[in-house]
């Protein structure tokens, strides 16, 4: 695989790094520098690869700890079970999400796309350093032999497996697997035509699709991309300190490359104040660079580094995704001329331009105090959780005037109810109005089991007085009560007068 480095300067602001002026893609082969923050992303990748992949079967007091099973309308997470009838719940998280997302834009910039997005997880610390361990990674001469590139598809086939499993157990549970690791073919068969789907789009999207991704198909980044402010952290080029670029002579270079060495020796001398092989003469100082040159030796090493072949130094760009890939690449570069470190780094527009950056502001109070309420309104309501989950259903049958068995003018109406047990235990439930209505409810049994995690439905009737109605409509409150009286649930429903 060759290290290709278009001869033409593409317009950025106009055209994708990774596209050339016709529309062709150009094929992004970025290479791989270890550096600090190279090493701060695999580490965090170990624990996020691992959960992504084992998640789907870890249990918790016997039940998934994340299975969205659409069969049975049930939703797992953390051992608890969710119900449709919950999308309360995941409302609150949804916008829990956004403004997150918005408080850590304004904070951090992308950083859940350069440090958090699976795809770029999975792109970056696995795929791609297994495709530069067997075809020796861009820039390597010669042509790639068969037999590696059919070893790099091989392996490639063998990791999208596994991730179509952990993918496919998350809709029908670990329990469909071999031994966790296999898929019961023959007992699942259309969760084995999603595995199928899941895994050409796997193989599709990490073998040759990758960097259009994020800069064709996902909507996130952009979205993320339009947050950004001046006092947003980024990864930034220092144009004061790098323009105008320069390249650097190879007799620098070597004496730049020559005194560095010689000053990390562990025999330095403290009459010379740099590190020196004892009974040898003082190493030469590198020369100095012209004072008409910046720092930048414009060795294009940032953009060959990068997995959306953007060049930072035009600024922020829509494609950028923060993975501190070009941080690494210039700081190494940087080491090599004798150059202090941070000619790109994390940094703000404001810091760029020597002012104070601004944490509190705004935009981050008003994200985090949203957040904050929305955290409060979601632990108040899951404390709230009951164990019986009652959802008035649709009424077919027509409310009309009669008198009940006492012989009072009443309102008789059938309710149909679904009752969800979400506890671990069998329920014995009653339905009963608020005393104060002095309703009566009319069941076949008068009480009615509702097994530990299952679902039953009901319908009673129900006597309301004619008097209670001041309108047309009235709404009432629906409690399901265990033998002692307590009460398991409650709904509203409203009833309507003839």
């Amino acid at each position: 695989m060759a290290d290709t480095t278009p001869n033409e300067k593409p317009d950025y602001k106009s055209v994708l790094a990774s596209v050339d002026k016709e529309g062709r893609r150009r094929w992004v082969e970025a290479r791989i520098v270890w550096g600090r923050w190279r090493r701060w992303r695999s580490a965090l990748a170990i624990p996020l690869i691992a959960f992504y992949c084992a998640i789907p079967f870890v249990m918790i007091g016997g039940k998934p700890a994340f299975q969205l099973d659409i069969a049975t309308r049930k939703f797992y997470l953390a051992g608890v079970v969710f119900w449709p009838q919950d999308l309360t719940y995941f409302v609150i998280l949804a916008l829990l999400g956004i403004v997150g997302t918005l408080l850590t834009v304004a904070l951090l910039g992308r950083v859940f796309c350069g440090w958090f997005c699976p795809h770029n997880v999975f792109l970056e610390m696995v795929f791609r350093p297994v495709e530069h361990l067997i075809l020796g990674g861009p820039g390597n001469p010669g042509k790639t032999p068969a037999w590696r590139a059919a070893l790099m598809w091989f392996v490639f086939v063998l990791i999208a497996g596994g991730l179509a499993n952990a993918g496919t157990a998350i809709f029908i549970g670990a329990d469909a697997f071999h031994a966790y690791v296999l898929l019961d073919w023959a007992a699942h068969p259309y969760a084995t035509g999603f595995w199928g789907i899941l895994f050409v789009c796997i193989l599709f999207n990490f073998g040759w699709f990758r960097d259009q991704t994020c800069t064709i198909v996902c909507p996130y980044g952009r979205f993320q991309t339009a947050m950004l402010d001046s006092h947003t952290l980024t990864v930034a080029y220092d144009a004061k300190r790098g323009e105008p670029r320069g390249h650097l002579a190879r007799a620098d270079a070597r004496a730049a490359s020559s005194f560095e060495l010689r000053a990390s020796s562990p025999q330095a001398t403290a009459e010379t104040g740099v590190g020196v092989v004892a009974g040898s003469p003082p190493p030469p100082a590198p020369r100095p660079q012209p004072q008409s040159h910046g720092d930048c030796i414009d060795c294009g090493l940032c953009v060959r580094v990068c997995p959306t072949a953007i060049d930072i130094r035009n600024g922020n760009q829509l494609e950028c995704i923060h993975c501190a890939a070009c941080i690494d690449a210039c700081d190494g570069i940087m080491d090599k001329v004798g150059k202090p470190r941070g000619l790109i780094r994390y940094a703000s527009e404001e810091q760029l331009a020597g002012r104070k950056r601004q944490i509190l502001r705004p935009r981050t109070i008003l994200y985090a105090v949203v957040s904050v309420v929305l955290v409060g309104v979601l632990i108040y309501r899951l404390q709230g959780r009951t164990d019986l989950l009652i959802a008035p259903l649709r009424q077919t049958a027509v409310p009309v005037r009669e008198a009940d068995p006492a012989g009072r003018d009443c309102v008789r109406a059938a309710l149909p109810l679904s009752l969800v047990n979400r506890s671990d235990r069998d329920l014995r439930v009653a339905i009963h109005l608020p005393d104060a209505l002095e309703a009566r409810v009319v069941m076949s049994q008068e009480f009615l089991t509702v097994p530990a995690g299952g679902r039953i439905t009901a319908t009673p009737i129900v006597f309301i007085p004619r008097g209670s109605f001041s309108t047309r409509h009235l709404d009432v409150a629906l409690e399901g009560r265990d033998e002692a009286g307590t009460v398991l649930g409650m709904a509203m429903t409203a009833v309507r007068a003839p």
